[in-house]
């Protein structure tokens, strides 16, 4: 099984460790409450976690695909949330410095300021009408062409990092036919974050909407990528964003099962005498748990490893992004649903850890790839019709 080998990897691992007893212990607070965690994210900043994938070249830490799943893995063991909240900007530069479609001087100085001021930037794209942006089709908001630049107007929904974000990445239609990204930045007049996040689990991630009022920004503003580079993601996108979330649920698991083994052998009933951890019962029920993380792990942190290691061959990794995604997400919803039982009725208490991570758990259906599309994908492979993963 994959483990942190090389110094970068150790060095980032333990800076996410060291942070993860600090997050979890805010975490049932920020939950209770449906607050932000502002607090996690000066510590993210302090320890430069938000430069991970930055390039060398500008100062960032120029880590991987498997560098960073491996430190979100530990930091989704602290809190789930946070660990998600910073993956959807890490996994924004990740792609970009492999892909290189924004702008030269734009993608300089946007680096520039993740790494000297803290700087934390994400997409804006889902719409209410039009749902995420990968089942295709134009967003209702509109970009047009005023003298200054670029009007938008429109409504985006689960823009995640909302509350602390310094740029927004907003997808909006360009005429008819033809949509762009534009980089907005925050505090532009008309730009405005309705708190709308209220939801079952991964509270505290800010994924609010942005509403956008006539929003003028300058021509530059619009991300036309450079001559000899495709305006769409080659596959990146997707690889960095499925595997960091996934690498996030994977430590969700890993804290359900650390809590209930630690609660076993604490828990000594008086009919019983003896620790529950001496129960049969009680010791399938961990061993259960550690089967499902086990089967899930190698399956995201090999398919990390052979994307950094070959970037000419990426396109056959396509059903393994999906199916690493498939298992790491379903094996946290299996581990605190087995967490949840052996523990009993206390962990319907929100004085234990469990029940927030049984809901943290099972926002992982709704990340994509979902689930049918990676059965259908599978499906399709299988019979030799090789379908980009949607």
């Amino acid at each position: 099984m994959i483990t942190a080998n090389s110094q970068a990897q150790q060095e980032i691992v333990e800076t996410a460790r060291s942070l993860a007893p600090t997050f979890a212990a805010r975490a049932a607070q920020h939950d209770r409450k449906n607050s932000f965690p502002h607090e996690n994210y000066d510590d993210l900043r302090r320890a430069g976690y938000q430069a991970l994938t930055v390039p060398r070249t500008f100062g960032g830490r120029g880590a991987g695909l498997l560098d960073t799943c491996l430190g979100q893995e530990e930091l989704g063991a602290g809190d789930g949330a946070t660990a998600l909240g910073i993956g959807m900007h890490l996994g924004l530069f990740g792609r970009l410095a492999e892909d290189q479609t924004w702008p030269p001087a734009m993608w300089e100085r946007v680096c520039s300021e993740v790494v000297h001021r803290g700087a934390l930037v994400n997409a804006a794209a889902t719409e209410p009408e039009m749902g995420s942006p990968s089942h295709g089709g134009l967003p209702t908001t509109t970009a047009r062409r005023v003298d200054a630049g670029w009007e938008i107007s429109g409504r985006k929904t689960f823009t995640t990092l909302a509350p602390v974000l310094d740029y927004f990445v907003v997808l909006a239609a360009v005429n008819e036919r033809e949509r762009g990204n534009f980089l907005v930045e925050r505090g532009t007049p008309g730009l405005s974050v309705v708190e709308t996040w209220d939801v079952l689990g991964m509270r505290a991630t800010g994924s609010h909407d942005l509403v956008l009022e006539n929003v003028v920004v300058p021509e530059e503003a619009r991300i036309v990528p450079p001559p000899d580079r495709s305006p769409g993601d080659g596959g990146s996108g997707r690889a960095w964003a499925a595997l960091l979330l996934s690498a996030a649920y994977l430590g969700v698991a890993r804290a359900a099962r650390d809590f209930t083994a630690q609660y076993a052998q604490e828990r000594v009933p008086t009919g019983l005498g003896k620790p529950i951890a001496e129960l049969e019962s009680v010791q399938e029920s961990l061993g259960r748990m550690e089967l499902a993380i086990r089967g899930a792990r190698p399956a995201l942190l090999d398919t990390a490893a052979a994307w950094d290691r070959d970037p000419t061959d990426r396109a056959r990794l396509t059903p393994d992004i999906a199916v690493a995604k498939y298992l790491a997400t379903n094996a946290a919803i299996e581990v605190t649903d087995i967490a949840m039982r052996t523990v009993g009725g206390p962990a319907l208490s929100r004085t234990l850890p469990l029940e927030r991570l049984f809901r943290d758990a099972r926002a992982g259906l709704y990340n994509p790839p979902q689930d049918p599309a990676t059965l259908k994908l599978l499906g399709r492979w299988v019979l030799g019709d090789e379908q980009p993963l949607a």
